[in-house]
C-alpha cells in the first residue's frame, strides 16, 4: 500500500483532509492548534493560529493568524466540505509559555488556549482531548482514521491523545 503524504499546515494557515490523510503542523509554541473532526462526513480540519484575536486589522495579516477570525475561516471551510459542527468534536494543542519574560498580564499562550476554548464552546463543539501549556514547542499530527492527535515535544517526548 502506498504511503499517503500528510497535509502540512503552516503558521497562520488552516488545512482540510477529506480523504483520510493526516494533518500536521510544526513550530507550535505559544500558538494554538484547533482540530475539528466529523466522523460521519469523514472531514477533518486544522488551524494553526498565533494570537487570540484580531484587534487592529492589517490587510497583510491572514484571518488564520488569529483565533477568532481563524475559527470563522476554519468552520466555513469545514462545512463547505461536508463537515457539520453539530456532529463535530475538537482537539487542542499549544499555548506554551516559551519565554520567562512576557509583557502580557496573562501569557499569550494562555490567552490563545482560552480564545480557542471560547470559540469552540460558543459553537457547542466539545473538546475530546488537549495538550496545552508547558514550556516546550510541539509538532502536532492528527490522524483522521483513528481520531488520534500525536504530539511530539522539542524534548523528544511523544504523547497520543
Amino acid at each position: 500500500m502506498a504511503e499517503t503524504a500528510p497535509i502540512r499546515v503552516g503558521i497562520s494557515e488552516h488545512g482540510l483532509s477529506t480523504d483520510g490523510r493526516p494533518l500536521v503542523t510544526n513550530g507550535v509554541g505559544s500558538c494554538g492548534v484547533v482540530i475539528l473532526h466529523d466522523d460521519t462526513a469523514g472531514v477533518s480540519a486544522m488551524l494553526h493560529f498565533m494570537l487570540p484575536e484580531r484587534e487592529s486589522p492589517s490587510p497583510a495579516d491572514p484571518d488564520e493568524k488569529f483565533a477568532d477570525t481563524g475559527l470563522e475561516v476554519l468552520v466555513s471551510a469545514f462545512e463547505s466540505n461536508g463537515g457539520r459542527t453539530r456532529r463535530a468534536w475538537a482537539k487542542l494543542a499549544g499555548g506554551a509559555r516559551m519565554f520567562e519574560f512576557d509583557s502580557f498580564d496573562t501569557p499569550i499562550g494562555e490567552q490563545n488556549v482560552a480564545a480557542a476554548r471560547d470559540g469552540l464552546e460558543s459553537r457547542n463543539i466539545s473538546i475530546r482531548g488537549s495538550d496545552v501549556g508547558g514550556s516546550e514547542g510541539r509538532q502536532v499530527t492528527f490522524e483522521p482514521a483513528s481520531g488520534g492527535m500525536i504530539v511530539k515535544t522539542a524534548a523528544g517526548k511523544t504523547r497520543r491523545l
